[in-house]
């Protein structure tokens, strides 16, 4: 995950119903998925996939989080990434302090319309 080019991270708010449609999305940028540390504490991705200050740190090209709150603990495993697109349906969330491009929108509809385009 440290070496990937493209990473797209999963947020409680994607839903667990959103990790297989993340994965997809990965595979198709080249990239891996990870998730935030609410989202590996509840088994919807392995621990090893944890991104953040108790987790690993990534510094990807491109680096997409669907439903990510964007506490702190998990901007500090982020910094290095190139560019950071945001994406969550509160237009107040933290993630969007430290995102290059922010998307207040559904998570799972932006994600599905990005699979769609990306075909």
């Amino acid at each position: 995950m440290e070496d990937a080019r493209a990473v797209v991270c999963v947020g409680f708010g994607l839903g667990e119903e959103g990790v297989p449609r993340a994965l997809r999305l990965a595979r198709r940028l080249g990239g891996v998925v990870a998730g935030t540390r609410r989202v590996c504490d509840l088994r919807w991705l392995p621990r090893q996939a944890q991104v953040g200050l108790s987790g690993r740190s990534v510094a990807p090209d491109l680096y997409v989080a669907f439903g990510v709150r964007g506490s702190f603990n998990h901007m500090v495993g982020v910094r290095r990434a190139g560019t950071i697109v945001a994406v969550n349906n509160d237009p107040e969330a933290e993630i969007f302090e430290g995102a290059d491009l922010g998307v207040v929108g559904d998570a799972v509809r932006v994600l599905d319309e990005l699979l769609v385009a990306l075909r």
